[in-house]
């Protein structure tokens, strides 16, 4: 096990300094943050580009991960966390452009996780959104494995106020959708375990590690 951070925080600080923080701070991984360079969500570290995954040569990658070698860090996944079932089509699109950019970034640099969200469109019930999960998933997920790399998908409902109701903007956050998650997708899919999600929804932290540990890709987790 080893104590990381994700970069996002760090929206205003290159990555180069960012490594050399961490580092001298005993930190020992980094989940360095990939969205597209000039737009992100408008949320709270949503946007931060340290690897710009549209403009990123593969032998650029491979120097990125390098000089985080050489500065004792390693990368636990990139992370990108956009919502790929969003309602617009067009939004929808484009986040998952993206998302397969990333994917083909990790793979140059030889790291085998990219953290992303499932999705959910909230006006939509769970159900409903899994049955579009169901259209969009297999493809991206087809992808990551010809590329190499396993996805893990945050535990994070994204409900923040009374108009993200039923479903929040991404559904992977509870038993229900998860054992369907492994049921379709198996070990080509795991989640990004981050235990906050779970102690506010009031779920058992150690039952989620006996009954998912053994089976699913865990991403390093959240600090």
């Amino acid at each position: 096990m080893k104590l990381g951070l994700l970069t996002a925080p760090f929206a205003d600080t290159p990555l180069g300094e960012v490594a050399d923080w961490a580092s001298s701070a005993a930190f020992e991984a980094l989940e360095i943050a990939c969205w597209p360079k000039s737009s992100g969500a408008a949320r709270r570290y949503a946007g931060t580009s340290h690897i710009d995954a549209a403009s990123t040569s593969a032998s650029q990658a491979k120097e990125i991960a390098a000089a985080l070698t050489e500065n004792k860090l390693s990368i636990s996944g990139l992370g990108f966390y956009p919502n790929p079932l969003h309602p617009d089509a067009a939004h929808r699109k484009a986040v998952v452009d993206h998302l397969k950019k990333v994917i083909v970034l990790a793979s140059h640099m030889g790291v085998p996780v990219v953290n992303t969200f499932c999705g959910g469109d909230a006006a939509k019930t769970v159900d409903a959104n899994w049955q579009e999960a169901l259209k969009l998933w297999p493809a991206v997920i087809a992808h990551a494995r010809d590329n190499g790399v396993k996805l893990a998908f945050e535990n994070c409902p994204m409900i923040f106020s009374y108009d993200e109701w039923p479903g929040g903007h991404n559904i992977a956050y509870s038993p229900y959708i998860w054992r369907r998650i492994l049921e379709a997708w198996g070990g080509d899919v795991g989640m990004n375990f981050d235990p906050s999600h779970l102690v506010w929804q009031m779920i058992d932290q150690a039952r989620f590690i006996r009954e998912f540990g053994p089976s699913w890709c865990m991403s390093m987790p959240r600090t």
